[in-house]
């Protein structure tokens, strides 16, 4: 076996590399033609940027019906600088938490604080991602906890382009302050705060025999891939969306009848 098979998996979404692996026993030519292979797995899968990691993060913990909240502050409440407003969103989600708790439920989240509005002035405001409570009574329990400011953005994932199942724009949207070309670059600030409740990605990596490649399942939707071939090896990568579960059927009650 001179193959390896590289996955990273975060909820429906799979970023997957095959690439052929130098081996002790290789030349000096197979070993430089190999390690190619190996650099361009390598690249692939190194999510340095912090919109990268933040994709992951997004696709391994919510998903479509969950929300996309954006919660601004009127003048009479306006925080005067970002540690400001960062207790003011740590309140309301306390208070967010402590409600979900009283229904027997879990809140997730991650949100991000930005000052850079779409006009390109400066105002404080938060954008998060929440997971959505089973007693669809989330927008009127967000407003009355917000008591900041009622321009309240409120939508369900999954309606919108930009809150597509891969998240790769809502997590490059909600990283854009930390891009240094931005009007706004917050040098030294966190660019996004989760709760710790949050699953994490899953990696596996094994060797494989040489006929062997990465694909796809039946049903998944591939979003990106790439193959290079040269005279020792191969690489392959492959970006993919896993089908989404159908519904559990329901049971069907016993009836008088069914006896």
């Amino acid at each position: 076996m001179s193959k390896r098979i590289k996955t990273v998996r975060a909820g429906r979404l799979v970023f997957g590399v095959c690439y052929t692996q130098a081996m002790a026993g290789d030349s000096a030519k197979a070993r430089a033609a190999k390690s190619k292979c190996s650099s361009l797995a390598r690249r692939a899968l190194n999510f340095r940027a912090a919109w990268q990691k933040l994709r992951l993060l997004l696709a391994a913990n919510f998903g479509r019906g969950d929300l996309w909240v954006t919660l601004t502050y009127d003048d009479e409440h306006l925080p005067d600088s970002r540690r400001e407003a960062k207790k003011r969103i740590t309140l309301f989600l306390d208070r967010m938490r402590a409600a979900r708790r009283r229904n027997g439920e879990e809140l997730k989240y991650t949100y991000v604080t930005e000052e850079l509005t779409e006009e390109g002035g400066r105002r404080l405001h938060h954008h998060m991602v929440l997971t959505a409570g089973s007693a669809h009574r989330d927008y009127e329990l967000i407003r009355s906890l917000w008591t900041f400011g009622q321009n309240i953005e409120i939508r369900q994932l999954g309606t919108h382009e930009l809150y597509a199942d891969d998240f790769l724009e809502l997590a490059q949207y909600m990283c854009k302050e930390r891009n240094p070309d931005a009007k706004v670059y917050c040098v030294g600030d966190k660019c996004w705060v989760s709760s710790r409740n949050l699953a994490r990605p899953e990696t596996a990596s094994e060797m494989v025999e040489d006929n062997v490649t990465i694909t796809a399942p039946p049903g998944a939707r591939i979003l990106d891939q790439d193959h290079k071939l040269n005279e020792y090896g191969s690489y392959d990568y492959i970006v993919y969306l896993l089908p989404s579960r159908p519904p559990e059927p329901k049971r069907r009650r016993k009836t008088a009848e069914s006896f």
